[in-house]
């Protein structure tokens, strides 16, 4: 199972100063990102709102034009919905919903723009699949395609609204699987012991998750990327999101303040 963990992410530093900036590194293969480039459609959709091109209150209409397999809820919800766009970078993210993705897509300019974004921020390899088609994922085509230093990168744009969604992700089987992370416990006034941003993504032999770790003593940025696994589903038992688990465990421990 060939595996690739991004090192951009060998120092940390206080987290009041920002998470550790990832320095350059070799690991430039581009492999499938999958879902974990959702992360790069919500950076695009904010920098957008944050620049008054787009209205996050402004709605979209579901219909069966717009429905599309695969994970979220969406597509199993009665016709005439109408999510706002902030609405629909929530369900893409901590569900991974794909007719939100898709929905929000409409209304922010397709992948070319997400692509032409990422480019622009300096990451060339972070690039949506242009000509993505039902056929061609059946195949094994991915939806996207990343080296894990750009995958990481990308989580040194995140604003506060980026924060806010990437924090209540719920798909933790892979980083955080080991870490003292439980998003909702701060509705009960919680504080957990380590905050996580973090998506995976998963497809045809693949799994793999990116994200922003914070603690009090430091934060950092790490990708893992595994390709060519037996186990088509990434269930939690199965090796690269157990492998992942004992990574984001390990750098938890060394820069943690564990």
């Amino acid at each position: 199972m060939p595996l690739l963990v991004s090192p951009e992410c060998s120092a940390s530093t206080p987290a009041t100063s920002g998470p550790a900036r990832p320095s350059r590194s070799t690991q430039t293969a581009s492999l499938p990102a999958e879902s974990a480039a959702k992360t790069f459609i919500l950076v695009h959709y904010s920098r957008l709102v944050a620049a008054g091109a787009v209205d996050p209150t402004s709605r979209v209409r579901l219909d069966d034009g717009n429905r599309y397999i695969g994970t979220g809820v969406l597509r199993f919800l009665a016709d005439g919905l109408a999510p706002t766009l902030d609405d629909l970078a929530w369900l893409m993210i901590i569900v991974s919903d794909n007719t939100a993705t898709a929905m929000l897509m409409q209304s922010i300019g397709g992948a070319a723009d997400v692509n032409a974004a990422m480019r622009q921020l300096g990451y060339p390899t972070a690039q949506l699949n242009e000509s993505i088609t039902f056929e061609g994922a059946l195949a094994g085509e991915p939806f996207s395609t990343s080296s894990p230093r750009d995958l990481a990168e990308v989580y040194t744009q995140l604003d506060a609204g980026s924060r806010a969604i990437l924090f209540r992700q719920q798909h933790l089987i892979g980083l955080p699987r080991r870490l003292p992370h439980v998003a909702h416990a701060v509705d009960a006034g919680i504080t957990m012991p380590v905050h996580v941003y973090n998506k995976t993504g998963n497809g045809a032999g693949t799994f793999i998750d990116s994200g922003l770790f914070e603690t009090d003593e430091g934060s950092w940025i790490v990708a893992a990327m595994a390709t060519e696994q037996t186990d088509f589903a990434s269930r939690p038992d199965d090796i690269a999101p157990t492998v992942f688990g004992e990574i984001g465990q390990m750098l938890y421990n060394a820069w943690g303040g564990n």
